[in-house]
């Protein structure tokens, strides 16, 4: 019913060379992940509540940007650091109904200038006059809050009918790492969404399904240029 748990783990990405054949290759980067969690369920398992703190720091971190002619660059930043917390929670509130939210807490920045160029060995350099991103500039496309409630109701039948309403949020991000380049793009605002799903099994292998993502038509933006229509 009540378990805490460490993690160290580490990961990479091998680097490339740009489609562009003026711009130099990108290295690989790594991330070495600490986390500390907890799955724990109460009052005779109607409460289930989970969560994790972590910490991950981010060596030659590969990003992407839109160059010359609508070409994709590929280039490496020095170090950031992303910590956070994500925590959930789901509620077995009547034998049918039940309500569940989550919530996720990001602080996620350089530790290293960005200079916008690398040494002959492909290293990023950190050491400039004037960096195209200083250190403790917040990484992009990187929201400090995001959210969702949720609620599903299932009826007492052999068919097992259910409906299910997800409101989803997620907070303001920036829309590059470049501070010059974000104040001519601006930010990623904010959005909600509402999801609905319902769900009817009328035998072993045959079930009819209907879902209305974001139903209430709502536009928003993932990242500079992809935009969600209503």
């Amino acid at each position: 019913e009540r378990m805490v748990y460490f993690t160290w783990s580490e990961g990479y990405r091998p680097g490339g060379i740009n489609r562009r054949g003026t711009l130099p290759p990108y290295v690989s980067d790594f991330l070495t992940n600490w986390e500390v969690g907890w799955k724990t369920s109460w009052a005779d398992n109607s409460v289930i509540w989970n969560g994790a703190v972590f910490q991950e720091d981010w060596e030659d971190f590969q990003f992407s940007l839109l160059g010359l002619n609508g070409l994709t660059e590929i280039k490496n930043a020095a170090q950031a650091r992303i910590r956070g917390l994500e925590t959930d929670l789901t509620w077995a509130a009547t034998y049918n109904l039940r309500l569940g939210g989550g919530i996720a807490l990001y602080d996620a920045e350089l530790t290293d200038n960005y200079c916008g160029f690398t040494d002959d060995n492909g290293v990023p350099v950190t050491v400039c006059d004037e960096p195209e991103a200083p250190r403790g500039t917040r990484l992009p496309v990187s929201a400090k809050f995001k959210g969702n409630v949720h609620a599903r109701y299932t009826w007492d039948s052999d068919m097992e009918p259910f409906f299910q309403a997800a409101l989803v949020h997620e907070g303001q991000r920036e829309s590059d790492l470049r501070i010059a380049t974000r104040e001519i793009l601006g930010e990623l605002p904010s959005y909600t969404t509402l999801d609905l799903h319902a769900d009817c099994q009328f035998a072993k292998d045959l079930s009819l399904q209907a879902k209305l993502n974001n139903a209430t038509d709502k536009s928003y933006e993932t990242a500079y240029g992809y935009n969600q229509p209503g």
